[in-house]
């Protein structure tokens, strides 16, 4: 399936016509589209990859989510130009599994619809393009919680040559292989790590300490396993028994910010247990910028990367500014450097020990 996921998108075309031009999407469908002026956006991810390309000026709607749902944690609506949007019309709910209204996209009247990957398991994109009369171009950015290489070049090419934003997509596949270069070249040859685990990923909500994610991009772009590799079946999200922590002894914890509350909780009800686990008793507790909120924020990926290499490897990261590192990478992205914005609703990158004491 990967395979072939990828050879529908290396045949990217774009004919030109007279009057239109036709684009292969992600599903392999041939898209006719003419000049785009106004554009929607619908299902996870795929406003963020407009603001990325900075095409948002072209938004006539949104989903109903973008103006209900708390802004700090998804990257783009922390930024001044999403303000500028939360008065469009809406077009529909928004949020996992809820399929768009063609009415109301309709009367935003768009040039084109592009659509996340993720939708169509909900909503056929070829019912959607006959119900508003409007080209329905779908797009994806890879699995939850991955950063899919491969998939977002092509995505980004895809969009850019619809959106007249070719020069704009360019940069951004060079500062995304360019981060990730740089974190793997920096580790590449360590031959020994530390035991590590990330965990309360978030998921589809709130998760507790146990919860995680293999593989986890950061880790993955410092050539380094997590603990919970090993106990992986397949890609994607898992839940550990506490009992793989004592067996593990982890030396250094990372806790997503987005659930701290929640594992703060547990650790008030039972201190004793995560005691027992070495980075707990030795303060070696770290937080980490949540990426999983309507699908992956890939610019905090890329922040908390570095955040864990300087932790992880601090001799291989000496040189880095972790905050300033990160606003250079908000920055490239969104045009904004968004590090302080975070810390309204979370630590941001510190170390937790004072929160878990293990005395």
């Amino acid at each position: 399936m990967r395979r072939l996921i990828v050879v529908l998108l290396s045949l990217l075309l774009f004919f030109e016509g007279a009057s239109a031009s036709v684009l292969r999407d992600f599903l392999g469908r041939n898209v006719e589209i003419k000049e785009v002026k106004r554009i929607v956006a619908v299902g996870p991810g795929a406003l963020r990859l407009i603001f990325y390309l900075k095409a948002q000026d072209m938004i006539c709607g949104i989903e109903e989510n973008e103006k209900l749902w708390e802004a700090v944690g998804k990257d783009y609506s922390m930024t001044k130009d999403f303000e500028t949007i939360k008065t469009l019309p809406i077009i529909g709910p928004g949020g996992p599994g809820k399929p768009p209204v063609p009415e109301l996209i309709v009367k935003a009247n768009p040039d084109l619809i592009i659509m996340s990957s993720v939708l169509t398991e909900v909503y056929d994109p070829d019912r959607l393009q006959k119900e508003t009369g409007k080209p329905v171009m779908v797009i994806s950015l890879g699995p939850p919680g991955h950063v899919d290489m491969e998939v977002l070049r092509q995505t980004f090419k895809m969009l850019g040559s619809a959106l007249n934003k070719n020069e704009r997509a360019n940069e951004i596949i060079k500062q995304l292989e360019g981060h990730v270069s740089d974190l793997s070249k920096r580790t590449r040859d360590i031959k020994t790590y530390p035991k590590v685990y990330v965990g309360a990923v978030s998921f589809k909500g709130t998760q507790p300490f146990t919860a995680t994610q293999s593989p986890y991009p950061p880790l993955m772009w410092l050539n380094t396993p997590s603990i919970a590799d090993k106990y992986a079946r397949t890609a994607g999200f898992l839940n550990l028994d506490f009992e793989i922590f004592l067996k593990e002894q982890p030396q250094i914890v990372f806790i997503d910010e987005g659930n701290l509350n929640l594992v703060k909780q547990d650790f008030s009800k039972d201190p004793g247990k995560y005691c027992l686990i070495e980075a707990f008793k030795k303060g070696e507790i770290y937080g980490v910028l949540p990426f999983n909120y309507y699908w992956t924020n890939i610019s905090t990926a890329l922040a908390d990367a570095y955040y864990l290499g300087k932790i992880i490897y601090p001799e291989r990261f000496k040189d880095i500014d972790v905050v300033k590192k990160a606003n250079d990478i908000f920055q490239a992205f969104l045009g904004e450097p968004l590090y302080q914005k975070f810390l309204k609703a979370y630590p941001g990158f510190v170390n937790l020990k004072m929160e878990f004491k293990c005395q």
